[in-house]
């Protein structure tokens, strides 16, 4: 990678709908010389995909919370990840080191939906959990350096 690359990935992080011909000036190179960049990054599987950043209170599910849990001895974490992913409220589900085993982020339309998410994650195969409600939250979009 060099420093054009840094300069296209920094944009698509902050603006993956940004243009060929825009990214190629940020980074001084016409929008023929970008094209094959970002799909060389792409294949190298350092860009994984374009997607856009939703404010799920304004779609109806603004309790935000973060979920940690411990399975149960028992549970399988391959069926409990598929299950967890089913929820309609789970919108992370990561994998972790520390006391808990995964932590979940849940966007929510109210405390009756995050009590239901909840009782789902335990039917899934989790032992404890800790539920935390996000009061502010802030993407910080990087530049890659």
């Amino acid at each position: 990678m060099d420093d054009a690359d840094r300069i296209i990935l920094s944009e698509l992080i902050r603006n993956g709908r940004a243009t060929f011909k825009e990214l190629g000036a940020l980074a001084g190179l016409s929008p023929h010389a970008v094209a094959p960049r970002v799909r060389r990054l792409s294949e190298a599987g350092i860009v994984t995909g374009f997607t856009a950043l939703v404010d799920y209170g304004h779609v109806g599910r603004g309790l935000d919370a973060l979920i940690d849990l411990r399975l149960l001895s028992t549970a399988k974490p391959e069926a409990f990840e598929a299950a967890a992913a089913e929820l309609p409220a789970i919108r992370e589900v990561s994998f972790v080191t520390g006391r808990f085993d995964y932590q979940l982020r849940a966007a929510c339309t109210d405390a009756d939906d995050l009590d239901h998410t909840v009782r789902g994650l335990r039917q899934a195969g989790a032992a404890v959990t800790e539920t935390r409600i996000v009061l502010r939250s802030r993407a910080l979009l990087r530049p890659v350096r």
